[in-house]
C-alpha cells in the first residue's frame, strides 16, 4: 500500500527547504551502513544523515522550518512522530541498492520519503516496484513493507527526507 503526492510544497517553501539543506553549514552526520550493518556491504555502504527528530524530541533548530511544512500539508494538525531525519547519498559509478529493511517494528505505521532533488536513484519495495526520486515528491507507504533505497549515479547528490509516522498507513495511502 503506497501513495505519490507530485508536487507536494509550494515552490517557495521548497525553495526555503533546499536553500537550507545545500547550505555549506548544514550538519550532516556519517554512516558507513544504510539499512543495516548486517544488509549492507561494508565496501559500498555509507551516506550521510541529519536527524530532526529522535527518541521523541526535536533534535534540530530546523525541524520547525523543514519538517513541520511537510507534516502540516499532509495531516494539517500536530502530527505523531516516530522519527523524521534527512538522507544525503553521494553520486556513485554504479546503482547501488541497500538491504531490504523496515525502520520501525512500530505495530501500525506510516513512512514518509520526500525528495528534494531528482536524480535516477529510487526506493525499491519487496515485491520489486520502485518510485523513482522526483523533487518535490511524496511517497507515503505503510511503514512495514520491507523497502530500501537505490543510490544514484546521475547526480552528485540524491537528499530526502525519512519521515516515520504513529499513524495507520490505510488512512494516509486512500485516494
Amino acid at each position: 500500500m503506497y501513495k505519490v503526492l507530485d508536487n507536494f510544497l509550494a515552490p517557495e517553501v521548497l525553495s526555503l527547504i533546499k536553500d537550507v539543506m545545500y547550505n555549506e553549514n548544514f550538519a550532516w552526520y556519517a554512516h558507513d551502513y544504510v539499512a543495516s550493518k548486517a544488509h549492507d556491504s561494508a565496501d559500498d555502504s555509507f551516506y550521510f544523515t541529519h536527524n530532526f527528530y529522535l527518541d521523541e524530541k526535536v533534535n534540530s533548530n530546523h525541524f520547525d522550518t523543514m519538517i513541520v511544512p511537510i507534516c502540516f500539508m499532509l495531516l494539517g494538525e500536530e502530527v505523531p512522530l516516530l522519527r523524521a531525519k534527512a538522507n544525503l547519498f553521494t553520486k556513485r559509478d554504479k546503482q547501488i541498492k541497500y538491504g531490504l529493511h523496515t525502520d520501525y517494528s512500530y505495530e501500525k505505521h506510516t513512512t514518509l520519503v520526500y525528495s528534494l532533488n531528482t536524480n535516477n536513484g529510487y526506493t525499491e519495495f519487496e515485491d520489486g516496484t520502485t518510485i523513482p526520486s522526483i523533487e518535490n515528491q511524496l511517497l507515503i507507504f505503510d511503514g512495514n513493507i520491507p523497502h530500501r533505497s537505490v543510490g544514484q549515479t546521475d547526480e552528485k547528490f540524491r537528499i530526502n527526507f525519512n519521515i516515520n509516522l504513529k499513524t495507520d498507513p490505510a488512512d494516509l495511502c486512500k485516494n
